[in-house]
């Protein structure tokens, strides 16, 4: 079985990626770990939030929206034989996709190239860019912003978890 991560930060571009990485394994068996971290830092969120907001509602947002894509993507795959797993996290994107792919023996990351600031005139986003650059032991997809799916013949990469 495929470990494939796909980190989340709830925008289109990255439900496009998911979407994608599970229409290019439609036919194999996959477990698919949807992961979203919120890097906070105690003392900027107190001084930046209004105080009418608990802790509790803070982090249950991340959660609630992680939960929407994971019953979204259930529902746009339910003919495949996948799997879904949420992970979610309060530490850096990096450190947390390093840990992830050590601890899940991860066979590929798939990530999308344009994040939720849609910052124009950048073909990868920065997240990806440093995923890319800085994660060694695991190949990474890049789905171009907006790219749709079109079926190919075949996708092979070492799986790591057979040998």
């Amino acid at each position: 079985m495929k470990r494939i991560l796909v980190p989340t930060d709830f925008s289109d571009n990255a439900y496009n990626a998911l979407y994608y990485a599970t229409r290019l394994f439609k036919n194999e068996s996959c477990l698919f770990y949807i992961l979203h971290t919120s890097e906070v830092e105690a003392p900027i969120l107190t001084s930046i939030i209004d105080n009418s907001y608990s802790d509790q509602q803070i982090s249950r947002e991340p959660h609630e929206k992680l939960m929407e894509t994971f019953h979204s993507i259930v529902r746009d795959t339910e003919d495949f034989d996948h799997t879904f797993e949420t992970i979610s996290g309060t530490n850096k994107l990096l450190e947390t996709i390093e840990e992830t792919v050590k601890d899940k023996g991860v066979d590929l990351i798939v990530m999308g190239t344009k994040g939720a600031t849609g910052a124009k005139g950048f073909f990868i986003g920065s997240n990806t860019s440093n995923i890319i650059q800085r994660i060694k032991c695991c190949p990474v997809l890049a789905v171009p912003d907006e790219f749709n799916f079109e079926d190919c013949a075949a996708v092979s990469f070492s799986d790591q978890n057979s040998r």
